[in-house]
């Protein structure tokens, strides 16, 4: 009978230690697994980050080496073929105070009102590729001689809508957001046929909210994590938005015009 309940014992024991050590064992595979899924995410993670630093320092190289070439092309405008014209304006002048025909006359007088506003045209579109006026004098004021350009053509109706205390983003920032508000404004212009269009900029105490709304065609706007499925110019806009940290959303549909929106912290 002793030996019977000793026998006994030893099974409950190796029973009881056997399901310890297996518990144990099933612990510890658990907390290998578990590792192992959080290094796997965090190399996932590592990799993301350096793919993104990648992007952004490529995408920084490009807006520096874009804003460089149109601040050489302002310069050469402003200096070379605007000086060409002033030129041409000043023979025009002398040749107005000459006797002439009256056909002449009116000719002379039209074609220097021309060379006029060929001036007065390339000297905001030399405004619009500097750099410098962006660093000089804000965003708001940048988008508000963009806007001014495109009105000028009499082709375009443009408005300006500004609330809130205006503040600076820094230059850094304010330079990407005036080349992705160039961006929209083009598009709006040349591939979506618009008549209209509105800027909002609303400022308050921890974010700046940009609104560009047009009444051109419209289209379907599908987001592309992988930018492959929209065009050139969206893909700009996407990535420089993304570049600065700012919020991006896009309204549209044909026929109903686009709303495009941009969120940017202070």
């Amino acid at each position: 009978m002793t030996k019977s309940f000793a026998y006994g014992d030893t099974i409950v024991l190796m029973v009881t230690v056997g399901t310890i050590i297996f518990f144990c064992l099933s612990i510890f595979i658990g907390v290998i697994l578990l590792a192992y899924q959080r290094r796997q995410l965090l190399n996932r993670q590592e990799q993301h980050n350096i793919h993104q630093h990648y992007q952004r320092e490529i995408l920084e190289s490009q807006l520096e080496a874009q804003n460089e070439t149109l601040q050489y092309i302002g310069q050469e405008l402003h200096d070379n073929i605007g000086q060409l014209l002033s030129v041409a304006k000043v023979n025009l002048n002398t040749l107005e105070g000459r006797p002439q025909s009256d056909d002449n006359m009116q000719d002379i007088l039209m074609t220097n009102e021309i060379i006029e506003q060929a001036i007065a045209d390339l000297r905001a579109l030399s405004k619009s590729f500097d750099t410098d006026f962006v660093k000089d004098f804000g965003f708001h004021q940048s988008l508000s001689a963009e806007l001014l350009r495109i009105s000028k053509t009499k082709r375009y109706k443009t408005e300006l809508n500004i609330s809130g205390n205006r503040y600076s983003l820094g230059f850094d920032k304010e330079i990407v957001l005036f080349r992705i508000s160039q961006e929209i404004l083009n598009n709006s212009i040349k591939h979506a046929g618009a008549s209209e269009i509105t800027a909002s900029i609303s400022y308050d105490q921890t974010t700046v909210l940009l609104e560009l709304k047009d009444n051109g065609r419209g289209f379907v706007y599908h987001k592309s994590e992988d930018h492959t499925h929209s065009g050139s110019g969206l893909r700009n806009i996407e990535r420089r938005a993304q570049m600065i940290g700012a919020g991006l959303t896009i309204d549209s549909g044909p026929g109903y015009g686009t709303v495009v929106k941009i969120e940017i912290a202070r």
